[in-house]
Formats: C-alpha cells, sequence, structure tokens
C-alpha cells in the first residue's frame, strides 16, 4: 500500500477515534451542565411568578381597603354600631339571633327586611364597584363591629357573620388585620374565589368589616398560560397539601402533585427537586408565595367545606411549581452532539484527504497555505490562499477562502448578537424600573418604598441619623373623578408628583402609597424642617391651577423616626397624623 494511502487510513481512523471522544465527552458533560441550568432557570422563574402572584394579590387587599375607606361606609357603620351597642350584651346577643332567624328564615329576596340591607346607599356603592370593575368581583359585604351585616349586594346565607372563621381571622381579637380567604370554589358565583376581608377602624378600634370575594381564576391561569407559551415546562399554582389550584387545560381543585414533592411544600420555602414520574425524570422547581404564608398584616387560609363553597383551605399557603422533563431539558443538547459528530466526519475525511495527497505537491504552495491559515488564526480574516491549479491543492485554497470568509460572516453575526443582547439588557432595565415605579406618576411603588424604608430606617438608627416621614392626601379627590371624569383625575395624580419632585431635595424619596394618597421620605431631616417643607408643598398646590380640575387642596401629616420604633410602628404614626390633619378641616399640616 502507497504511504499516501497508509496515512489517509491513519488520519481517517485517529479522526473518527478522536470525533467519537469529543462527543461522548461533551455529551456526558453538556448533560450535566444543561441540567444544572435548566434547574437554575425554572427556579428563577417561579420566583418571578410567585412575585408576580403575590403583587397582584396585595393589589386586590389594597383595592378593598380604599373601598372600605368610603366616609358613606364609616358613617353607616357608625350608626349600626350605636344602634347595638345601646344594648345590654345579652340582650344584644337575643337582638342578632333574632334578625338572623329572620333572614335565614326569608326565602323571598323582595321582602322588606332583605331588601333594606341590599338597597340601602352602602349596598348601591357595593355594586357600583361591580359594575366599574366587571368581573373582578362576586359578593361584596359590610358586617358592623358585631358581625351583624348591614350592606351586601346579593342575599348571603346568614345575616350574622361574628362567629365565622375569616371574621374572627380579620378582626384578630382586636388588632385587626387583612385576611385572605382561600374559599375554594365557590357555588354562589360558580367560580374559584379568593375572600379580601379587611377591618375598618375609628377612635374606638375596629368599627366594622368588609369583606370582597374575589374571582381569582382569570388572573391565575392568565399567568399560568402566558408562562407556558414562553418555556417548554409547565406550571402550576398548588396548596402545601399537594391540591392543585390553578394549571392549564386542568380543572381547578380537582388532582395533585407528585407525593414526593409535598414534603418539601410543607417546609414553605424555595427549592428544586429531580422526582421520577411515569417512569420519567422530571425537574421540578417550588416557590412559595409569600403572603399566602401568613403574617401579622395578613392572614391566609379558610375552611375546608361551608355551605357555599367546597374544597377550601385550611393552614395551606400557595406554591408555584414549575415542571420540565428531563427529555426536554436535554433535547438541544442531543442535536448539538449529533452535529458535532458529522461535522467531525466530514473534517476527518477532508483531513484524510489531504494526507492521501500530500506527497504529491510541492513545498511551496504548501507553506502559502500554511502561511494563510496562520494569518487568519491571528485574526487577520481578509486573507486569501491564491489557487495554483485546480487540483486538490487549489481546492484545499479554496477550503481555506471559504472557510475564512464564513468565520468573517460568523463574526459580523457575533456582533449583531452582541447588539441584540444589548438592547435586550436596555428592555430588562426598563422592566426593573416599571416593577419599582407607578406606571401613572412615575413615583415610586409601594413595594418599593417599603424596601428603602427599611434601609433608611437601618441607616438612621446605625448613624443616628434623624429621618422624617411626610403622608399626603388630596382632599375630596373623589369629587374630581366624579366631576370631571378618571382622564382628569389622573392628570391631577401626574400634575401633583410633578409639583413634589420639583420641591424635594434629589435625595428625598417619593412613593404612590394608594389611590390619592402619597408618601416623602425624608432621610437626615428632623420634624422642624419636613414641617417647613410640608407647608411649602402645602401652599404651592393649593395655589396651583390644575388642568381642567382648577384648584385643589392636600392634607399632610408627617412624624420622625423614634427610638425603638419598626417600620409598621413609623408608617402608622405617619399616618395617624394625616388622619388628624384630615379631621382638623384638611388642607392643613399635622405632626405626630
Amino acid at each position: 500500500m502507497k504511504i499516501q494511502y497508509k496515512y489517509a487510513v491513519i488520519m481517517t481512523l485517529f479522526g473518527v477515534g478522536i470525533v467519537i471522544l469529543l462527543s461522548l465527552g461533551y455529551n456526558i458533560q453538556s448533560h450535566r451542565i444543561v441540567m444544572d441550568k435548566e434547574m437554575e432557570n425554572i427556579e428563577l422563574l417561579s420566583e418571578e411568578i410567585a412575585l408576580h402572584l403575590e403583587s397582584h394579590i396585595k393589589q386586590n387587599a389594597a383595592l378593598a381597603v380604599t373601598i372600605s375607606s368610603s366616609p358613606l361606609i364609616r358613617d353607616a357603620l357608625q350608626k349600626s354600631n350605636s344602634e347595638f351597642a345601646a344594648l345590654a350584651g345579652e340582650e344584644r346577643n337575643k337582638e342578632i339571633d333574632r334578625r338572623n332567624l329572620r333572614w335565614t328564615g326569608t326565602a323571598d329576596i323582595n321582602d322588606p327586611f332583605i331588601q333594606a340591607r341590599m338597597t340601602n346607599p352602602v349596598a348601591g356603592y357595593l355594586k357600583y364597584q361591580q359594575i366599574i370593575m366587571p368581573g373582578v368581583y362576586g359578593e361584596i359585604f359590610l358586617t358592623n363591629r358585631y358581625g351583624v351585616m348591614i350592606a351586601t349586594t346579593g342575599k348571603l346565607t346568614t345575616l350574622a357573620h361574628g362567629h365565622k372563621y375569616w371574621w374572627l381571622a380579620c378582626h384578630d381579637d382586636g388588632r385587626g388585620r387583612i385576611f385572605l380567604d382561600d374559599r375554594g370554589f365557590d357555588t354562589s358565583v360558580q367560580g374559584y374565589v379568593l375572600g379580601v376581608v379587611v377591618p375598618i377602624w375609628d377612635e374606638n378600634g375596629i368599627s366594622g368589616i368588609l369583606k370582597c370575594n374575589v374571582n381569582i381564576m382569570g388572573p391565575l391561569t392568565g399567568v399560568v398560560r402566558a408562562f407556558d407559551q414562553r418555556h417548554p415546562g409547565r406550571s402550576k399554582i398548588v396548596r402545601t397539601s399537594g391540591l392543585i389550584v390553578a394549571e392549564q387545560d386542568v380543572i381547578p381543585l380537582s388532582t395533585r402533585i407528585n407525593k414526593a414533592l409535598i414534603g418539601a411544600l410543607r417546609l414553605k420555602e424555595s427549592g428544586s427537586a429531580i422526582i421520577a414520574e411515569n417512569g420519567k425524570k422530571q425537574l421540578m422547581a417550588f416557590t412559595s408565595i409569600g403572603i399566602t404564608m401568613g403574617s401579622e398584616k395578613y392572614g391566609f387560609g379558610g375552611n375546608r367545606e361551608s355551605i357555599d363553597h367546597i374544597k377550601g383551605n385550611k393552614g395551606d399557603g400557595w406554591h408555584v411549581v414549575i415542571a420540565l422533563s428531563e427529555e426536554e431539558a436535554i433535547k438541544y443538547t442531543l442535536k448539538t452532539t449529533l452535529l458535532i459528530i458529522i461535522v467531525g466526519i466530514v473534517f476527518t475525511i477532508l483531513a484524510a484527504a489531504v494526507a492521501l495527497f500530500l506527497g504529491k505537491w510541492a513545498t511551496r504552495p504548501i507553506n502559502e497555505l500554511a502561511t494563510v491559515a496562520r494569518a487568519i488564526g491571528k485574526g487577520d480574516l481578509d486573507s486569501r490562499a491564491r489557487v495554483f491549479s485546480n487540483d486538490e491543492i487549489g481546492s484545499l485554497a479554496k477550503s481555506l477562502n471559504g472557510m475564512a470568509k464564513n468565520l468573517r460572516d460568523t463574526m459580523t453575526s457575533r456582533d449583531e448578537l452582541i447588539h441584540e443582547v444589548e438592547q435586550r439588557e436596555k428592555v430588562e432595565q426598563k422592566l426593573r424600573l416599571l416593577s419599582t415605579t407607578d406606571e401613572l406618576t412615575g413615583a415610586y411603588n409601594r413595594r418599593a418604598f417599603n424596601g428603602y424604608l427599611n434601609s433608611n430606617i437601618g441607616r438612621a438608627k446605625r448613624y443616628n441619623e434623624p429621618l422624617s416621614m411626610l403622608m399626603l392626601d388630596i382632599d375630596h379627590f373623589k369629587d374630581v373623578n366624579n366631576s370631571y371624569g378618571h382622564d382628569v383625575g389622573d392628570m391631577v395624580l401626574k400634575d401633583f408628583v410633578r409639583i413634589i419632585k420639583e420641591s424635594i431635595r434629589h435625595e428625598d424619596l417619593i412613593a404612590r402609597w394608594g389611590g390619592e394618597e402619597f408618601t416623602v421620605l425624608q432621610p437626615q431631616t428632623r420634624k422642624d424642617a419636613a414641617l417647613k417643607l410640608s407647608e411649602r408643598l402645602r401652599e404651592k398646590i393649593s395655589a396651583h391651577d390644575f388642568p381642567k380640575a382648577g384648584r385643589i387642596t392636600v392634607s399632610i401629616g408627617l412624624t420622625e423616626l423614634q427610638v425603638g420604633d419598626t417600620a409598621d410602628s413609623f408608617v402608622k404614626r405617619a399616618d395617624n397624623a394625616l388622619y388628624l390633619a384630615k379631621k382638623g378641616g384638611r388642607n392643613v399640616v399635622k405632626c405626630c
């Protein structure tokens, strides 16, 4: 056998061996890397979905608090509470039982006793909330401090609610907290409902409790569907016990997750695991939705069964679970391995051809080819080899030139890819900005403000620096919306925030606390300086001519951080000062 053929055979066998070893090594290594990377990806995605859902639930709670703050509701509660307070304890209980029996024993919805709770001004106000937010609410009803319902949007099962788990959980022995009633499937509205229960306060403590049954399934399935469209994994929202609340194309509360994952969920933490399911490995990532774990501010739970709902929640939180099959995770790795084998074989054959005819060529053209190859290797992608003939060396020269052209095109594609990555980073930066600011006014949102508040309190205590907070509420803002429409109301809010931003320091922070209420945090500022700023703001706003709405005023409450303060007590004192300002006739500044 001629030497060129021996070299060709040796080169072919060697090349095939190298390709096989490289392919096997790549496949093993990439399998581990891809599995780790995909696990990390679905962990991050589960945390992202959990934060999104928590924000949505908090928005529903904030909206319920806004509804409960109506003066109409507070006046009705004061009247009802006065009526029952006039009765002695046992006499009051008997009167509540008597009215409750009359309510439950009356089937005619047109009965004047029933209609008195369904057609009064507060009931009309609650029904209006259903109209302006179609599809959001089921029943909305209001009870006084004794648990007696005084207004409702529909005929409820009972009139007395003071003994019910959600009422007691919200009342919390007079401490009061928002309670999220995971009711399960509510037969009264034929849908999955989350009851948002909020306490209403007056100077004597809790004066009443408002309950809004929110149709939650639409937003839940929307989040799940949106995720499944952008990722091959399958997402679901589950209770700690494993019952699936929301999953695409699955009836809510009809199925459970793999039992092997329930133990991990009970720890109420984030994590991941690889679980065998139907003979196949599944990558599972899970994250607890923080607000459903319960806290001093929020309660969460329910009851297994009641008169009008089934499969309720008792003691469970909510978790986001994402499942990704091992097959789906490594699909692209297998394709890459096959491509490596094909490309390796092609290059092995080319190398064998070069070895076959190596002895026939003169050294000059080979050296020139080597020189051009070295230039390309150093980055000179415009270098080209001269084609001396149409034989094998000429073909090698053409191949080298083609490789240089392809490499130059690849580098161009890489630059385009880098540009695209930079553009995506800009979009992600914009999304991060949107997640911390109020979309309408550009002020920080409440979630971002809480983060800044805690960090500033920590700094103030660490360095013994003063810290002041202002609470601002636009007086009679509802009159603006009612008289001129919400478009004008939005213009007023934006102009209002602009005036404040122009009046405060760069290091001060303004956030939208909710509705027409805003807060300004002033680091390194004592109460007297904050008071001067507050008066300037009040005068500036009252003198400003707002587009279409004309003149408006603002009530301001302010306070300074005190020794022993927490974020909650600091905010509460500022809120109390605002309450005094509004109670004191509005368009004033009060300190606490």
